[in-house]
This record gives structure tokens, C-alpha cells and sequence, in this order.
């Protein structure tokens, strides 16, 4: 399920469909497959030689986190149904959701971290404490499900044939509480993270993902993640 721009597009537009329907009281967004998502889509850059100009970038990174802006704008509460590998952008899709709930062989972290990037969209210091965000970002390791839980990414770790009803009993949850308290609440919540400087993140973090990406180390990870398979980049990834 990478993020590529057809992706974030509908994603994007089924999440505003959903905001204007009055019967729709919780958004739930779940991978297809086995996987939540591995992240961005690194092999549609456009460019001949697999690394994109910063200009390129910059146009790219404008739309490609359209997706994230809108489940954290929302006034109805969304959760993160997470099986398999959440990383990188796909990590930071689950984390601009409310509640994020995981099977119990989920793996997070943000890998790309290795290679020059940067989270386009820094939600992580938002979600857990400075320590742990940094424990995750200034290394790129991978942790398990119950590693995620204890560093404040998910709300519960369940057994993979229990992820769907765990997620649609708390879904019930939330729909006990009246719509508009929900979107008050969920509102308020989100005021305390922005006055922290959450917005301003998601925004200029898009820039220094740019940055990341034009180091001598961001051009060569563009470069193999354009012509590699998800398996081999990750391979790679992990011998650094």
C-alpha cells in the first residue's frame, strides 16, 4: 500500500466524502492486504535519473500530505486499523488518526530515516514523548506492536484475527458519544497539540524532507528506492 499520488487522491477525497455525511459518525482506515502501508511511493518521482529537483519536490511534497491534513482537520474522529508494516509516511498516516489500533505482528518506525529523509509530516514528537520520538527518528530502527504501544503510538495490540472487531467495538464506542461532542472534543484535543506547534510542523516539515533528500545520501536512497522493490530497499536499509 505505498503512498503514491493516485493514492493519497482518493484517500484524500473518500475522508471528505465521509466528512459531510451525516450518517458517517467514525472513519476507520485500514491496508489492504496484509500491510497498513510501507510509506511513500519512492518510484514515481518523475525524473529521469530517480532523484527529483528540489523544485519537483517541493510541488510534490505540496500534495502528497493532503491525505494527513485532512484526517487531523476532521471533525469526526478517525482510527488506525494497522496490520503488518506501518513505516515511514505510512507511520505518519496512522499517527495523525485518533486512535490507532494494531495486530500484535504490526511493525512501525521510520527507516527512510537512514538515507536523508525526513518525516514529511513530523506528527511523532506529537504522539509520544520528545525521548521516544527521538529513540525512533535519530536511529530508523523498527519496533513491534508492543514496543509501539509502550512509546505512546497505539492505543491496543490484539491478536490479528481480533483486529477488526476490537476496532468496530471502539468505533462504538465513540458513537456513544454525541456528534457534535465528539467534534467539539476532538477539536480541542487537537488545539492543545497545534498550540505546541503541531500545524506549523506539518507544513515546514514537508521542506525539510526536501532537504533530506537532496544530501549526497537522500539522492542515493531515491535512487535505489526508484528502481528496487519495497523488500530489497528495506534490506538495505537495515545493513546501514
Amino acid at each position: 500500500n505505498a503512498l503514491s499520488g493516485e493514492l493519497i487522491g482518493e484517500l484524500t477525497d473518500a475522508i471528505e466524502t465521509a466528512e459531510v455525511d451525516d450518517n458517517v459518525r467514525v472513519i476507520i482506515i485500514s491496508g489492504r492486504g496484509d500491510n497498513f502501508s510501507a510509506g511513500y511511493d519512492m518510484s514515481g518521482s518523475g525524473h529521469t535519473e530517480g532523484v527529483p529537483t528540489v523544485d519537483e519536490q517541493l510541488d510534490r511534497f505540496e500534495d502528497a500530505t493532503d491525505h494527513v491534513h485532512a484526517i487531523w482537520e476532521s471533525n469526526k474522529p478517525v482510527l488506525a486499523a494497522v496490520e503488518g508494516y506501518c513505516l515511514a509516511g505510512g507511520s505518519d498516516l496512522a499517527m495523525t488518526c485518533d486512535q490507532v489500533i494494531a495486530a500484535e505482528g504490526a511493525t512501525f518506525g521510520y527507516p527512510g530515516i537512514r538515507m536523508g529523509g525526513v518525516p514529511p509530516a513530523l506528527i511523532y514528537p506529537f504522539v509520544m514523548n520528545l525521548h521516544e520520538a527521538k529513540e525512533l527518528l535519530l536511529s530508523g530502527k523498527l519496533v513491534t506492536a508492543t514496543r509501539a504501544s509502550e512509546l505512546g503510538m497505539v492505543n491496543q495490540v490484539v491478536p490479528t484475527d481480533e483486529l477488526a472487531e476490537t476496532v468496530k467495538q471502539e468505533a462504538d464506542e465513540i458513537k456513544k458519544v454525541p456528534g457534535n461532542g465528539a467534534r467539539i472534543m476532538k477539536n480541542i484535543l487537537n488545539g492543545i497539540a497545534e498550540s505546541q506547534g503541531a500545524r506549523p510542523m506539518l507544513k515546514y516539515s514537508e521542506m525539510f524532507d526536501v532537504l533530506g533528500h537532496q544530501t549526497e545520501y537522500g539522492k542515493h536512497y531515491y535512487k535505489i528506492a526508484a528502481d528496487s522493490d519495497f523488500d530489497t530497499v528495506l534490506e538495505y536499509l537495515n545493513e546501514q
